[in-house]
């Protein structure tokens, strides 16, 4: 497992990054730093709050780094920002989705066990709409939201309805609430020029980020569809026919058969 270096105030430190799990089940990376063929711990990279945290999400401690620790995680390519802001006790947490591929490398049996016990306690159950979400915090200026949600709790959660998160949009002076209430499934848009309010209800979990989505599609980046060419050569690649599939089995058991009858002539 390589180090990765850390500066802080002229000095570099090789940080080793070990995944873990707080007791409900959140994401924790600590950072070791070698010190005589051992590794001894050196700071925590995420801090625990109250309630459940998305998979692979964490809140950054800055108590003792500060805001170093931004600038390290995109260096490096471990994750980004949810757009998911905390304050607890007058200190501003920012939420990070992490790298999953590059946790997992670097620690394969940590985050074996943090994948495994997720597994078991967490549910997505709105997880289009966190991805919308997330892709708004990333390409609209100033867009943040908070997540109460009944789902995101170990305790007190009766009266707290499963899903209910508030977004600020203040490039569009706008206030966004998404509650699930019951059956009912709504978005509260709240115009804070004007105090107008607009209620939207669905049906469909789905049809809510759906329509989300479309309040700003003018906005976001537009990626190119593929070609028929491309999707083809890919289709071929990641699933090949049942032809191809046969030839290559029928191929494999005849090298295996002329090999075991080399094995026996030998023998013989």
């Amino acid at each position: 497992m390589k180090p990765i270096p850390f500066n802080m105030k002229g000095t570099e430190y090789a940080l080793t990054i070990k995944i873990a799990t707080y007791p409900e089940g959140n994401l924790a990376i600590k950072l070791y730093q070698e010190s005589f063929g051992q590794l001894v711990f050196w700071d925590s990279l995420t801090v625990n709050l109250s309630g459940l945290c998305p998979k692979d999400c964490g809140y950054i401690n800055t108590r003792s780094a500060g805001k170093r620790f931004y600038a390290w995680i995109k260096r490096n390519g471990l994750g980004e920002r949810t757009g998911q802001v905390r304050l607890e006790d007058g200190v501003e947490y920012v939420e990070y989705l992490f790298n999953a591929k590059k946790l997992k490398k670097l620690d394969p049996d940590g985050y074996t066990y943090y994948e495994r016990r997720l597994k078991g306690e967490l549910g997505r159950r709105y997880e289009r709409l966190y991805q919308v979400l997330r892709r708004l915090a990333n390409h609209i200026p100033d867009f943040c939201y908070t997540d109460y949600s009944g789902w995101r709790r170990l305790s007190d959660s009766i009266n707290t309805p499963p899903l209910w998160i508030e977004a600020e949009d203040p490039a569009h002076h706008r206030h966004l609430t998404f509650e699930h209430r019951g059956v009912i499934l709504r978005t509260t848009i709240t115009d804070c020029d004007t105090d107008t309010v607009q209620s939207n209800l669905y049906r469909l979990r789905d049809d809510m980020a759906a329509d989300l989505l479309t309040l700003y599609q003018g906005e976001l980046p537009v990626y190119a569809p593929w070609s028929e060419e491309r999707r083809r050569k890919s289709d071929a690649r990641h699933d090949p026919s049942l032809a191809q599939t046969f030839k290559e089995t029928s191929e494999v058991r005849q090298k295996a058969a002329k090999k075991k009858f080399r094995k026996r002539s030998t023998k013989s």
